[in-house]
């Protein structure tokens, strides 16, 4: 069964990162170097070189939509549910985090990347971009919000000089006038192909450095919302807003099922805001995608 190979394979590296844990063959500061080196290094080169090499004007802008539209259909609802007082200002900034801002990059590169011997990496790498984008701009919204910190030019820094934006923009920018640099485009794709590993390697790291009880119970209702929510919303967008083919229908129903982004951790480490929630959310949606992908896979080939 290609879906359960595809996430044994993921299974195995992030059990191996603990492993590396259990057997102090990393220290716990091991993680934030090897997540540095994916996170300014080898995913900017994957996602640089990946968009510089597509025909963007081929893309289908709908696989866009129903990736965007579900997670703002989502927000709106809960800012709603907040602006009638069902909601708490934290309770809505924790369940906007937990699905506003997926680890499509982390997760879903290496997922797509075994999943049907890769055929849909490079449209799951365009989509991380973007994603990745509005999720980076969500978060730190949110966690602005949530600390009334800095405002105007400040924020908007904050965002361009992200390495995934600023690889973003370059790869678009050379896609669309046609630049095309042989040998930096080799030397980066050598540093972009350790990605997906190196990402889920972490992962594992993650989860035995900060899983705790304590985390798992103050998180557990935010993580059943992404868990839930977003794959629901992702199947109604495309059963009725948007009109794609049956093959990325099932991409996208399974690319709702990706866990929360690891980076959430980190802003709110930084933000000194609710940092066992966040990194409960973390943690419960990773191995909730185990289970949840798997049941989105037989729901999708049998819906449509």
């Amino acid at each position: 069964m290609e879906i359960l190979e595809s996430l044994v394979v993921i299974l195995i590296v992030a059990l191996l990162g603990m492993l590396s844990r259990k057997t102090r063959i990393f220290s716990a500061k091991h993680i934030k170097t090897i997540s540095s080196f994916v996170y300014y290094f080898a995913l900017p080169s994957l996602f640089f070189v990946s968009l510089s090499n597509t025909d963007l004007s081929a893309i289908d802008y709908q696989v866009a939509v129903g990736s965007l539209l579900p997670i703002a259909i989502l927000l709106i609802l809960l800012y709603v549910l907040k602006l009638i007082k069902i909601l708490s200002k934290d309770s809505f900034i924790l369940l906007s985090l937990s699905i506003s801002f997926g680890s499509y990059a982390f997760f879903g590169v290496a997922f797509f990347e075994t999943l049907y011997g890769g055929k849909w990496l490079p449209l799951a790498i365009v989509m991380s971009s973007i994603l990745g984008l509005a999720g980076i701009l969500f978060a730190l919204v949110f966690f602005e919000y949530a600390n009334k910190k800095e405002r105007g030019l400040g924020f908007a820094f904050k965002i361009i000089k992200n390495p995934l934006v600023i690889s973003l923009i370059l790869g678009v920018v050379c896609s669309l006038f046609g630049i095309r640099l042989e040998i930096l485009n080799n030397g980066l794709s050598l540093l972009g192909k350790t990605a997906g590993g190196l990402a889920i390697f972490s992962l594992g790291i993650f989860i035995y450095d900060n899983f705790s009880m304590g985390a798992i119970r103050k998180a557990s209702l935010y993580s059943l919302f992404r868990f839930l929510a977003l794959p629901l919303a992702t199947t109604l967008v495309v059963l009725f807003s948007i009109d794609v083919d049956l093959e990325l229908q099932r991409y996208l129903i399974l690319q709702s099922g990706i866990p929360a982004a690891i980076s959430l951790a980190v802003f709110a480490e930084r933000y000194e805001y609710k940092l066992a929630e966040v990194t409960g959310i973390v943690i419960i949606t990773s191995i909730l995608s185990f289970i949840g992908l798997p049941i989105l896979f037989f729901i999708s080939g049998a819906a449509f």
